[in-house]
């Protein structure tokens, strides 16, 4: 098959990094896959690293016909057979390709309230959702479920998993072997719940000082708040305890290094990425009962669950995993399986082409 990406968002987070993934996984598997997208987006520049075939294009801006004709031409040139969009300027982009009767996937991958339902009524052919809470937001305004597919988030085992070497890190930050490792992996946003992880840590190593703290990720646009949570720390005087580490292509490496994974988001969240890769790892995950999070982090199964917001019972949780091995073995042995037996990159892929493949 013949598949146009395309995503008008200039940010680098979970939503372009899975994009890119899937565009490189389409060709490397038998299929013509592009990636459209501006060219001085992090997606542009990543995708190009990854080894997605990047086309710069300004999808910045919904009404520019003559993007919307180059979008149409290209199709018609190359065979496309289905575009997969991810975002709103470039689902409008390409509804002239979709008049053409080039059938048109939208990828909604956010739990936001839904804006703009007609165009996922009469703007798209069908439209994929990355988790069943996203799905079940567009059936209650109005969308027919038979035109909502939900494909979760997949992990690639071969690069996430119990084997993976971390032992460099321990190295890097000077690292005693008796130390808890905790981590957080998100990009730096206000919706990703990074001030109340903090905040939490500060409140266990007022009781338990051999654990250290790891923010993986670094702020966007706005780099406010990062300079918030480094001052918070040195306020703190935790310097010694709380890491944030910036942008890391090692996320494998910090999974395996960390006893377990935070993810403290309060809005804006699907499955995550964050959670397939942990589980993949064979390591347990304290996660907010946030968008689509509890449809993998099943509570007291794998995980622990807590509410959004509330960084004492995000504490209680992390430090109850420590502090009792049986638990911890047996969360993290039923997050491995899970893992094993429906996360992987190649199931979700043979989801999106059986999808692809339909139309």
């Amino acid at each position: 098959m013949n598949i146009l990406h395309t995503e008008c968002s200039m940010n680098w987070g979970g939503q372009e990094f899975r994009t890119a993934l899937e565009a490189v996984y389409l060709n490397q598997h038998g299929h013509k896959s592009w990636l459209l997208c501006h060219s001085n987006s992090q997606l542009y520049k990543k995708g190009k690293v990854l080894g997605a075939n990047v086309i710069a294009m300004d999808l910045t801006r919904s009404w520019r016909v003559d993007i919307a004709i180059r979008i149409l031409f290209f199709c018609l040139k190359n065979r496309v057979n289905v575009i997969n969009t991810h975002g709103s300027n470039d689902s409008t982009l390409c509804l002239i390709s979709y008049f053409f009767s080039i059938p048109l996937v939208r990828s909604r991958q956010i739990t936001n309230p839904i804006k703009k339902i007609l165009a996922y009524k009469y703007g798209c052919t069908h439209i994929i959702a990355a988790a069943h809470i996203i799905k079940k937001n567009l059936v209650s305004a109005g969308i027919n479920k038979d035109k909502t597919t939900v494909v979760g988030e997949g992990v690639d085992v071969n690069e996430f998993n119990p084997a993976v070497d971390s032992a460099y890190l321990r190295t890097e930050f000077a690292l005693a072997d008796s130390d808890d490792v905790v981590v957080n992996i998100s990009m730096i946003r206000e919706d990703k719940g990074q001030v109340y992880f903090l905040e939490a840590a500060r409140i266990i190593l007022a009781q338990k000082k051999s654990i250290k703290f790891f923010i993986i990720g670094e702020g966007t646009d706005n780099k406010n708040l990062e300079k918030q949570l480094h001052a918070l720390i040195k306020q703190y005087g935790l310097e010694k305890n709380i890491f944030i580490t910036g942008y890391r292509e090692d996320i494998a490496a910090f999974t395996h290094l960390a006893d377990l994974v935070v993810v403290a988001s309060i809005g804006t969240e699907a499955q995550s990425r964050v959670v397939p890769q942990a589980f993949a790892t064979r390591k347990t995950v304290v996660s907010t009962d946030t968008g689509g999070l509890t449809e993998l982090v099943k509570n007291e199964y794998n995980g622990l669950v807590i509410p959004p917001k509330n960084a004492a019972a995000m504490a209680a949780a992390v430090l109850r995993i420590l502090d009792d091995p049986q638990l911890k073995q047996k969360l993290e042995n039923n997050a491995l399986e899970l893992a094993k037996h429906s996360l992987s990159f190649d199931t979700m892929m043979a989801n999106t082409l059986k999808l692809y493949e339909s139309f």
